[in-house]
């Protein structure tokens, strides 16, 4: 396998020690071990990892699935999650956060080399796969959308919300839903400029669509959306409110 820098957050000492011995046993370079969310960003932005272990129970007030929602943000980075046990609740919003892969602890040499050779070949196929958008620009306020072997002008105003359906974005309209082959990073890039924001990692959303909000929730047309923990103070900004 080739030499990777990795990035290690976990919070308890000798599993991290662990983690960090098995990773150097396999010729890896461990760029640093984060306790926390804040450290872990500020790893990330000072070593630049190719690969994140992420323990989805950590200490501080981002735990571990919010803090993979601020690197799926911010980084192209790939993370596998790492866990001893967790509710159905946790596991459901972990799983949500699209990771590359999970770790049930305790592990050893045999189970970490082979979460990071599938993590990284999956990454792989998702860097290619986004070599060739189902996106287009945008041009007159309208998005050309890839559908099988057609190109169809869909109006910015007319969306209502974009949702991610795996390797695929579902462009839902009144009128109609269109899938295409796009990553929700690119859907963001592509109508950030215009009044949309990311409520969730599976949403993108039309703000003057929106109906109602209602704590973790918002409405659109007949469509209840998740607001995420990450999320919901930029998007609360962005509302005109009395």
């Amino acid at each position: 396998m080739t030499k990777l820098k990795v990035l290690v957050v976990e919070d308890d000492p000798m599993i991290a020690e662990s983690v960090q011995d098995i990773l150097e046993l396999l010729d890896h370079e461990v760029v640093g071990i984060a306790e926390d969310a804040e450290t872990a960003i500020q790893l990330c932005n000072e070593h630049t990892p190719q690969i994140a272990l992420l323990d989805i129970q950590i200490g501080g007030d981002i735990d571990g699935v919010d803090l993979a929602e601020l690197i799926n943000d911010q980084f192209d980075i790939p993370f596998i999650f790492t866990t001893a046990f967790a509710d159905d609740a946790t596991v459901a919003r972990a799983s949500e956060r699209g990771p590359f892969g999970y770790l049930v602890k305790p592990y050893g040499v045999k189970d970490i080399n082979a979460a990071i050779e599938i993590a990284m070949s999956a990454y792989g196929r998702l860097k290619k796969a986004q070599e060739n958008p189902g996106v287009s620009k945008i041009i007159d306020n309208s998005l050309f959308l890839k559908v099988d072997a057609k190109l169809i002008k869909v109006k910015i105003d007319d969306i209502l919300y974009v949702e991610a359906k795996g390797d695929y974005a579902l462009f839902k309209t009144l009128a109609k839903g269109y899938i295409v082959h796009s990553t929700m990073k690119r859907v963001q890039e592509r109508l950030d400029q215009y009044n949309f924001a990311k409520v969730h990692r599976s949403y993108v959303v039309n703000l003057s669509k929106i109906v109602d909000i209602e704590e973790s929730n918002l409405l659109i047309e007949d469509k209840v959306i998740p607001i995420s923990r990450a999320n919901k103070e930029a998007l609360m900004k962005r509302l005109n409110k009395l």
